[in-house]
């Protein structure tokens, strides 16, 4: 079995976007179904205006916390700037690279020649190359590869298949700026080369770099590997996926109270289906099932509806309240809150979680049971029935003893059975009083978060007012 190299190159310029975190885990699931392959992390911070180290972190944070393991020595394309520099000279030497000085304003007018007439080569410089002056210059010039006129190049692509293009529309384009730094375009290439990799899978975007890196592998003798363009994955709204559509970056969704699962479990889905009437699929058996050349050419759609139904599926399953208290350990309000009173936590988790899109949406529920000043809201008007038969239900609930949800059940239906009267006579108002809200779980359930002195004390608040 021939091992598969593949990697994951992002610039950090920016944090880890969900579209790019998919593109790293397509490549970590290629990798895994080959027990002699390897993925690679190369941060690609030649962008030195634009690249932070805090970005660089926060890429292999979301990298780590979605469990994308990679091999240990992350390559760093800043560092590799001399090989980059080695390998441009000698394109230069053998012929496969030239010289040029042309003017901002000269290659401005080249482009809107190129521009108005669609048949004409997109060589923006067409003087340097053949002028003996030029290529003779020791300092102030760029270097461009030499890319032929006629002819044509084609790719086959995993996903894309085969496409093909005239090397007329191909320009010779940077190698090393004036300034000897080298462009994007060659430091892939030598450094995907001197990693060994062998199989390429990044964003459509990159698909016309393919060709112009082509020439690249071509000219070194170097083996040109396999390609897979992945399709981008757009908003709901059919545009570009970004933080006006939601949440966009890997952390971002950490920090709400997202799970890995089931971000894998969403990203995998688009473009690509398993082949089974159930959606929910582990790492597992997406790494047994995924086959790259079934992958969707067209852009897929992130749906943060589906994102929430797979989240809360997975935060309902048996290590969903490991995973819950995990999290109250990163967000001080519920760390604080578990130091209080860890079981009330653990009970309001368990009552609200068929419910939840997300850990977050915690946040916004537990302040009215821990709120030691509660006041009901005294404007609230009841119906009589319910006034006539409030006094003996609170005796009746004062005299549980044993304070569980079966107890606490029981008591209500026997009450309600008793007085021959329909849950929503009594239950209603109970949750009211409280909550100060009709709307929310069981009143058993209520009481059960709330424990038994902090229920009553709430139902006296009504006796009180009355």
């Amino acid at each position: 079995m021939t091992p598969i190299i593949t990697r994951f190159a992002p610039s950090p310029t920016g944090n880890l976007h969900i579209g790019s975190a998919r593109t790293a885990l397509i490549n970590f699931i290629v990798n895994q179904q080959n027990p002699l392959s390897k993925f690679y992390i190369r941060i690609e911070d030649t962008d030195k205006e634009r690249s932070r180290s805090e970005f660089s972190q926060n890429i292999l944070k979301g990298l780590e916390w979605l469990g994308l393991n990679w091999e240990n020595e992350i390559q760093i394309q800043s560092k590799r700037i001399k090989r980059h520099q080695e390998i441009a000279n000698k394109l230069l030497e053998n012929k496969f690279a030239y010289k040029c000085i042309c003017s901002e304003e000269k290659l401005k007018t080249q482009r809107e020649l190129i521009k108005s007439n669609k048949n004409l080569s997109k060589k923006i410089c067409t003087e340097c190359k053949i002028n003996s002056e030029v290529q003779d210059l020791k300092e102030g010039f760029v270097i461009r590869i030499k890319i032929p006129d006629d002819g044509s190049l084609k790719i086959e692509d995993k996903i894309q298949g085969n496409v093909e293009v005239l090397n007329k529309e191909i320009d010779d384009f940077i190698l090393l700026r004036k300034d000897h730094s080298p462009t994007y375009m060659l430091s892939v290439v030598v450094d995907d080369n001197d990693l060994g990799v062998n199989f390429i899978i990044r964003g459509d975007d990159h698909l016309n770099n393919t060709f112009r890196q082509n020439y690249i592998y071509k000219y070194l003798n170097w083996n040109s590997p396999v390609y897979a363009h992945i399709p981008l994955i757009h908003g709901e709204d059919g545009s570009k996926l970004s933080k006006r559509h939601g949440a966009v970056d890997v952390l971002d969704f950490k920090e709400k109270g997202y799970l890995p699962e089931a971000i894998i479990n969403n990203l995998i889905l688009l473009g690509w289906s398993p082949g089974k009437e159930n959606e929910l699929i582990d790492i597992n058996e997406i790494i047994e099932k995924f086959e790259i050349t079934k992958l969707s050419k067209s852009s897929s759609i992130f749906s943060y509806k589906k994102l929430n139904f797979f989240n809360n599926y997975y935060l309902r399953n048996q290590s969903g309240l490991n995973k819950f208290l995990e999290y109250c350990k990163n967000n001080k309000k519920l760390k604080d809150l578990i130091l209080k009173n860890e079981n009330k936590i653990k009970t309001i988790f368990e009552v609200y979680k068929k419910d939840l899109n997300n850990f977050a949406e915690i946040l916004d529920i537990v302040d009215v049971y821990f709120d030691k000043n509660f006041k009901l809201d005294q404007n609230e008007v009841f119906s009589d029935e319910f006034k006539s038969l409030y006094k003996d239900f609170l005796n009746s609930i004062s005299n549980i003893d044993n304070w569980d949800r079966e107890n606490i059940q029981n008591t209500i239906s026997d009450f309600l059975n008793l007085k021959n009267i329909k849950f929503p006579i009594l239950g209603k108002p109970i949750r009211f009083l409280m909550t100060n809200s009709y709307n929310g779980p069981s009143i058993s359930d209520i009481f059960l978060i709330l424990g038994k002195k902090d229920s009553i004390d709430r139902l006296n608040q009504y006796i009180e007012k009355n």
